[in-house]
């Protein structure tokens, strides 16, 4: 509810966006692939699994082969190749908010 609140949310999601950016990163690099051939959607996801299990796990001795499982994870999730559109996009015509009712002048 205060600006530095705020500036302190920005400053998390950023952090956190880069560092599954880095991940991707990672990732892509053992395989030898893209980092944009990573779904960004699916591997949060998938690190936002991992490190709940991680949080909730007691044995910090296992968290490099954790983490080491969750690259390994990462590069499953390669992006599918989506075949092209059969017909152009098109902005859809948003509907009214209310019905219009025409209402008949008598003479």
């Amino acid at each position: 509810k205060t600006m530095d609140g705020v500036y302190q949310e920005i400053w998390g999601t950023l952090i956190a966006y880069n560092l599954i950016r880095l991940e991707i990163a990672k990732a892509a690099l053992a395989v030898k692939c893209e980092p944009t051939e990573v779904s960004f959607i699916r591997a949060f996801h998938l690190i936002q699994f991992e490190l709940h299990w991680a949080g909730v796990t007691r044995s910090y001795g296992k968290l490099p082969a954790s983490m080491k499982h969750l690259r390994e994870r990462l590069v499953s999730l390669l992006k599918d190749e989506r075949p092209g559109r059969k017909c152009d996009r098109v902005v859809k015509a948003t509907p009214k908010r209310y019905a219009v009712r025409k209402v008949k002048k008598l003479p």
